[in-house]
């Protein structure tokens, strides 16, 4: 028991050491989403899902597309998803939701978690869009494209 204490000790001792700031998502398909720990992530699982909760969101990850997940030195915590010939990055600010370099002119819908359409939005010439969800409801949300999928839990 007291080795099992100085183990645990030990590694509590040793995480000041290592200044990782984020939660990194690596997919098996190149996508990688990153949490900072200033939002709080929490990591669980179902027999089939990968669980992330943070303060501003909620995250599920089939657990047949996750190749693994890491901890990092990163200095903005961004969920970059690839879209096929450009690379897009969603942001996440208290309820305003932002997604930039992605290609212009392509849709971008807001769904309810029942899957009915909340609000549709067209990114611009520069492939960029930003949006509000400060007036919805606390619940659970799905933000879509061409090749993008987010679920997110307003709290």
């Amino acid at each position: 028991m007291k080795r099992l204490y100085l183990l645990l000790l030990v590694v509590v001792a040793a995480v000041p050491l290592f200044s990782q700031n984020t939660l990194t998502i690596h997919q098996k398909d190149g996508q990688q989403f990153s949490f900072g720990f200033e939002d709080k992530p929490v990591v669980s699982f179902t027999d089939s899902d990968l669980i992330v909760k943070s303060t501003k969101t909620e995250l599920t990850y089939a657990l047949s597309s996750v190749s693994k997940f890491t901890f990092d030195d990163i200095e903005d915590a961004v969920i970059s998803i690839n879209d096929d010939a450009a690379k897009a990055v969603i942001t996440l600010d208290s309820y305003t939701v932002s997604i930039t370099g992605a290609k212009a002119d392509i849709e971008v819908r807001l769904n309810s978690s029942d899957g009915k359409l909340l609000q549709s939005y067209k990114t611009d010439e520069d492939g960029d869009v930003t949006f509000s969800i400060a007036d919805l409801p606390n619940g659970t949300y799905i933000i879509s494209s061409q090749s993008l999928t987010v679920k997110i839990l307003k709290k």
